[in-house]
């Protein structure tokens, strides 16, 4: 039960993160402010992280999602 929690937690924050990658990539591309200043291919390669984070955190086991939560905030 606990583990499950744990695995739940970890998806939640694996989708914040994508999401949070995604939406930086669209307003790279789309506000026109930041468009001007960013290379080309900066907001596609960004939401593109952002997507394989999502999928990660969609498709990816308990045990692996977990492994991913920890490495990207530094609990070991």
């Amino acid at each position: 039960m606990a583990e499950d929690r744990a695995a739940r937690r970890a998806r939640y924050f694996l989708y914040l993160l994508g999401g949070v990658f995604v939406a930086l990539g669209f307003s790279v591309e789309r506000v026109p402010a930041v468009a001007d200043i960013a290379p080309a291919l900066a907001g596609r390669i960004c939401a593109g992280i952002g997507a394989v984070i999502l999928a990660a955190g969609r498709f990816g086991s308990d045990r692996f999602v977990l492994r991913c939560e920890r490495l990207l905030t530094g609990w070991f």
